[in-house]
């Protein structure tokens, strides 16, 4: 066999813009609006529910007032690594590239082809719109 069909990772940049930086400050703005709403409705449920638990089963409401805690002590820190995240963005340079995920490609690998190089495709995006297609030649260390 000279020849094997594989897929192979590709990383998505994207080159920073102005109207990347706004939509993507909408993004996370949108985000930590849905969770300031369910941190609200949790407020809400446990209210209700601890009234119920008054009238029904006082010695459950340490439980379930425990319980909720929790899930709104997760959503607190979820909200602040967004408002970090947001943070962040506020701080990219246009012309800049980040990472915005990985795809899969298939690729047709020949004996005596470079690995370093077959593994090293890279797309870069700027305002939606696909820029560059690069070959980068990848160290062993960073197939690790």
């Amino acid at each position: 066999m000279q020849s094997l069909t594989i897929t192979r990772p590709v990383l998505v940049k994207v080159r920073v813009t102005e109207k990347y930086k706004k939509s993507l400050a909408a993004e996370i703005q949108e985000a930590v609006g849905r969770l300031d709403l369910r941190l609200q409705h949790l407020d809400f449920q446990i209210r209700r529910l601890q009234a119920e638990l008054e009238k029904q089963n006082p010695k459950e409401i340490p439980a379930v007032r425990q319980r909720y805690e929790a899930e709104r002590q997760k959503n607190l820190e979820a909200r602040q690594k967004l408002v970090e995240k947001l943070k962040e963005v506020g701080k990219l340079t246009p012309g800049e590239e980040v990472l915005h995920g990985r795809v899969e490609s298939i690729v047709e690998v020949k004996v005596g082809d470079d690995w370093g190089r077959v593994m090293g495709a890279e797309i870069v995006i700027e305002d939606d719109r696909v820029v560059e297609i690069r070959e980068r030649r990848i160290w062993q260390s960073e197939m690790n």
